[in-house]
């Protein structure tokens, strides 16, 4: 029997968005998933703790990005949070680590919710697919507060 290139061309899309096109959005930060579907956790090259962070703009669109939990490499994930308005400083003073994002909890409460400006492009892999290359944008001082997060619900 032959492939139903018709019938294959015409069914319901999966369980994956569609992505968000490169340029600048607002987004906010919608899931962090900690490993793959068939139960690895994420993690570098060299090891060290990784988790992916689902962005959505207003369109229900998504991009992914990866975040390495190393202090190295936590530059990254840094930048995102002073976009999204995360007290930096006090997360400092209370001497939360790169490596506290590994907590599902501790992310999830710190992470989901946030929103944030990006400039997205993508950029190929080693691999020939496609990857999100997100670069937050910093807020102006006065528009912290429009971070989406209720600063009393969330510590950071």
């Amino acid at each position: 029997m032959a492939f139903d290139w018709e019938q294959e061309a015409n069914k319901e899309g999966g369980d994956y968005a569609e992505r968000i096109p490169a340029g600048v959005h607002d987004v906010e930060i919608t899931r962090v998933l900690f490993g793959s579907k068939g139960g690895g956790v994420f993690q570098s090259r060299a090891g060290d703790p990784q988790i992916m962070l689902i962005l959505a703009d207003r369109e229900g669109r998504e991009a992914a990005q990866m975040v390495t939990l190393s202090q190295k490499a936590a530059w990254a994930l840094a930048r995102l949070l002073s976009a999204a308005g995360a007290n930096l400083t006090r997360m400092k003073a209370d001497g939360v680590e790169p490596k506290d994002f590994a907590d599902e909890g501790f992310a999830t409460a710190n992470l989901v919710g946030r929103r944030l400006r990006i400039d997205l492009k993508y950029k190929a892999g080693g691999d020939g697919k496609e990857y999100a290359d997100v670069t937050p944008i910093r807020r102006q001082p006065q528009a912290a507060e429009t971070s989406g997060i209720d600063p009393e619900e969330v510590p950071y």
